[in-house]
């Protein structure tokens, strides 16, 4: 009985050394989404400052009416801020579909 006792705790301790690495790795994934994160939402500031510039010195009075009748009273700069953020995960995320699908196993 001593022995399958041994056994079973052998078990438990391999089984709880997994359990220990697959939490240290989901920590290192929540990290480093936290980064990206951060830094999309940093990055953005200054693209949708330079949209928001663009459109309203080089845009026509007629694309200007269009876009201020298409957002309904919002702002440009948080439409932009918010299309900026967008497409930064878009791309993010086509990026690591295709790195997926490429990679060899």
């Amino acid at each position: 009985m001593s022995g399958a006792l041994s056994k079973r705790k052998a078990a438990l301790a391999a089984e709880e050394g997994k359990l220990k690495k697959l939490l240290k790795l989901i920590k290192k994934i929540m990290a480093k989404e936290f980064l990206w994160v951060l830094f999309i939402l940093l990055m953005s500031i200054p693209l949708s400052l330079i949209l928001e510039h663009l459109i309203t010195t080089y845009a026509s009075c007629d694309i200007i009416e269009y876009v201020y009748d298409v957002l309904e009273g919002d702002y440009l700069l948080e439409s932009s801020y918010i299309v900026s953020v967008a497409g930064f995960y878009f791309s993010r995320t086509l990026i690591g579909a295709i790195k997926t699908l490429t990679e060899k196993t």
